[in-house]
């Protein structure tokens, strides 16, 4: 919330994953891995007690098993650039080399 009256615009960087929901969503609702110890499948939870959100621009529900960006809790990523770190998801190196796309 603003509370200071601050009038200048900004822009911020949320954190993105994507995920499959364990079953139907909505956009704006909160999630967590379930079963917890992988990053793959998301179900609800109650605010605050999972790792983010559905997808909140999403003008659908997301069905069972389909997929989409989860906007991760603000403060909850320990580092943001391009690449980003959360405690939630095995560290992986971004100079690790990708395997190249084979153009066909």
């Amino acid at each position: 919330m603003i509370t200071d009256g601050d009038r200048r615009r900004d822009a911020v960087h949320i954190a993105v994953a994507p995920v499959t929901a364990a079953h139907a969503l909505e956009p704006g609702q909160h999630v967590g891995f379930t079963p917890l110890g992988q990053t793959e499948m998301v179900g609800a939870v109650d605010p605050g007690q999972g790792i983010g959100i559905v997808d909140p621009f999403l003008t659908a529900d997301v069905h069972a098993g389909g997929r989409f960006w989860m906007f991760l809790y603000p403060n909850t990523v320990t580092s943001l650039r391009h690449y980003w770190t959360h405690p939630s998801y095995a560290a992986k190196s971004p100079g690790a080399p990708v395997a190249p796309v084979k153009e066909g």
